[in-house]
């Protein structure tokens, strides 16, 4: 799951997929979850409501696995976040997968 991070908060667009699971949400077990948040700031707990927010609604679901955090800090204008370490290490999990 991945969201830029917006006043501390998940973006409506992840929020609207997660609601959107309400009616089958019981249907969704035993996945692993890595998590992706990308804001100006450049301080990881402040973005500490949005991963919150995800893991509200992992708590919900049967046997989920939080397999990982990207925290992509410091990135104000598009292409800031390009060549930094969480560009490297979303590739890194993303071989894992």
């Amino acid at each position: 799951m991945a969201t830029p991070v917006y006043f501390y908060t998940m973006n409506a667009q992840m929020k609207t997929l997660i609601d959107r699971t309400c009616a089958r949400y019981t249907e969704i077990r035993n996945k692993d979850f890595y998590f992706i948040v990308a804001a100006a700031v450049t301080s990881k707990r402040a973005m500490g409501r949005t991963l919150e927010g995800f893991r509200a609604f992992t708590s919900c679901l049967s046997r989920p696995k939080e397999k990982g955090i990207i925290y992509g800090t410091g990135a104000w204008k598009a292409g800031d976040i390009k060549g930094s370490k969480a560009m490297t290490r979303a590739y890194e999990m993303g071989r894992q997968v």
